[in-house]
């Protein structure tokens, strides 16, 4: 397994942040169980104030036979177009390369 991390800074609304919370403390099951169909073995969402950081760690073989059945499936689209409703748009998304990773 080849594994790749993608690390995604965001910023929500400040007043959306609480709904942001709830939503993540109870993922539907079939959205999880799409995420590993396509490779992703670790998502990681944390908050400071309202900047959002999102790490993603995945098996980059599985994941990039699958990621555009990912972004076609309806659960995703779903998904994502209810976290849209409480980001801030005016703020872009920014990627970061991973340049160390150390676990013991």
């Amino acid at each position: 397994m080849a594994k790749y991390r993608t690390l995604s800074l965001r910023r929500l609304k400040p007043e959306c942040v609480p709904d942001y919370i709830h939503y993540h403390q109870q993922v539907w099951p079939e959205l999880l169980e799409a995420y590993h169909q396509a490779g992703i073995t670790r998502i990681d969402c944390c908050l400071n104030g309202s900047d959002l950081v999102v790490c993603i760690e995945y098996d980059s073989d599985v994941y990039e036979k699958r990621k555009d059945a990912l972004r076609r499936n309806p659960i995703e689209i779903r998904w994502q177009a209810l976290m849209e409703t409480l980001r801030d748009t005016s703020v872009e998304q920014r990627f970061f390369e991973e340049v160390f990773h150390w676990e013991s």
